[in-house]
């Protein structure tokens, strides 16, 4: 049952993904996100950072598409984990229905969402306020999003990914 129940969900994700004009947010926006305990603190890099050669893939695209947060300058980011969902988190999942995670760009309150539906990631990009701003930019859409958490699968495992960047994020 729960094999079907997550093709089901594949095949939703993957026609909305493909029809390209979808942009609004897909996970929700989720009340008292506030309160949910940190996880790890990190940075969206500015701009101009000149990334070794030897950095991976996941920062490299990170960073490219990333870069224009706060005119460029970079932002701190903050990661909370849902606390009915820190175990599963420690594990990368699997994960149960509902909102899991979300990364805040303190300086552009940005609020990125993961949430699970079936064992899938889905996502979403709101202000502080819950407004969906997934049509602001191409890199906040939840295509976007699927898009390189799927393509970086040995680092976003489940939907969530844990690669430092360039040792900033600290586990807390």
């Amino acid at each position: 049952m729960l094999d079907r129940r997550r093709a089901g969900v594949t095949a939703l994700l993957l026609s909305v993904v493909s029809m390209g004009a979808f942009a609004a947010s897909m996970a929700s926006y989720p009340d008292g996100w506030q309160d949910w305990p940190v996880v790890k603190e990190s940075q969206n890099l500015p701009a101009d950072t000149v990334l070794p050669p030897d950095t991976s893939l996941f920062i490299q695209e990170s960073v490219r598409a990333y870069s224009w947060i706060n005119n460029g300058q970079g932002s701190p980011l903050t990661i909370r984990v849902n606390p009915s969902k820190l175990e599963q988190y420690k594990t990368h999942g699997p994960y149960t229905d509902g909102p899991t995670a979300v990364a805040i760009s303190e300086v552009d309150g940005i609020v990125w969402v993961t949430e699970h539906i079936g064992g899938l990631a889905i996502y979403g990009s709101y202000d502080r306020e819950g407004k969906d701003v997934s049509h602001t930019h191409p890199s906040l859409e939840p295509s976007f999003c699927q898009s390189c958490h799927t393509t970086y699968q040995d680092i976003c495992i489940n939907g969530t990914c844990a690669e430092p960047v360039l040792g900033v994020y600290k586990d807390k």
